[in-house]
């Protein structure tokens, strides 16, 4: 039993010169219609412009990166995947160009359990009008994908545009909060920087800062996990700092250690089911919104919020009506 989500994250952009990075490490490509820079290396494509329909794609299901489009010699596509051995750079379509393998240790990683958040977004994943509309709906799942998919950064101070993470408690706040950090700490698709080089006048400039820009983008899913899911032991908080604005949406695939697996939803602002795919034996106790009083375990026995809930190892639980 399992709450499923449809949205699959593949943001792309069709601007000349567009970066984001490679899943599974901090490099970034950058895309021209006849130049592929990845860290100091570059690739010239021997293509012919204008070059029509030119994509570069960051391809977060696949782990990849795709740069497609079509050039006078005909429509060409390149997938580029990491590993820890460096860089491949395949051609997947167009005789007309060459592939090739850069070869350099890098630190890389992929976690194998993945977290998925959706806010009930369906629209085109085009970042230049992602970027202009700034909703949290689709900024807020691609980040805390994107944030389990790079190699863990030592954990440091925040500082530069990494302050805008210090989030208000005010419900009502967060949502300005968290659209400052997006504009202030993120250029092209999700590529962080701990400098607004913008000057957009959302926290205070320090030209002097020194740092992984990647911090941003490890604590940015952690903030973000934790306005909508909490653990404490044996203890779990479902929405506890839910910004007012994002009435809906599902959180699947949550590891919970030494619990188990967990996936649930909520709409109009009230969680309404949860999946519990339990490991160990023991008491749970839930931490709800304030509104609900009780609700429904396998649609057989209602349970107080302030009772413990005991669950046992290798069973799946279903909580649903959640009621005031």
């Amino acid at each position: 039993m399992k709450i499923k989500i449809a949205e699959r994250l593949r943001p792309f952009s069709h601007t000349p010169g567009a970066s984001c990075l490679i899943p599974g490490t901090c490099f970034a490509v950058t895309a021209f219609p006849t130049l592929l820079r990845i860290d100091q290396h570059e690739i010239k494509l021997k293509l012919t412009g204008p070059v029509s329909n030119f994509t570069l794609q960051q391809d977060l299901e696949k782990n990849c990166v795709f740069v497609f489009g079509k050039a006078k010699e005909g429509h060409f596509r390149i997938c580029i995947e990491a590993s820890d051995s460096g860089f491949d750079v395949a051609v997947l379509k167009g005789q007309f160009l060459r592939g090739k393998k850069i070869k350099q240790s890098i630190p890389f990683h992929l976690d194998r359990s993945i977290e998925r958040l959706s806010l009930g977004n369906h629209k085109l994943q085009d970042w230049d009008e992602v970027q202009k509309r700034g909703d949290l709906a689709e900024l807020l799942p691609a980040l805390f994908l994107l944030g389990q998919k790079i190699p863990p950064i030592p954990q440091a101070p925040l500082q530069g545009t990494g302050i805008l993470l210090k989030l208000p408690k005010e419900r009502r706040e967060l949502i300005s909060a968290l659209e400052s950090f997006f504009k202030a700490a993120f250029s092209k698709i999700l590529i962080p920087r701990l400098i607004d080089d913008q000057y957009q006048g959302l926290v205070e400039q320090d030209d002097s800062i020194n740092g992984d820009p990647c911090l941003l983008i490890q604590e940015g899913f952690k903030v973000i996990r934790a306005l909508f899911f909490q653990q404490n032991q044996r203890r779990l908080q479902f929405l506890g700092t839910l910004p007012v604005s994002l009435h809906s949406g599902r959180m699947v695939g949550i590891q919970a250690p030494g619990i188990g697996e967990i996936d649930f939803e909520w709409s109009k602002k009230i969680l309404r089911a949860v999946i519990l795919r339990v490991n160990t034996t023991g008491d749970l106790i839930f931490d709800l919104q304030k509104e609900i009083k009780s609700f429904r375990v396998n649609k057989k026995k209602n349970v107080k919020v302030t009772e413990p809930l005991l669950v046992e190892e290798g069973k799946t639980y279903y909580l649903d009506r959640f009621e005031k």
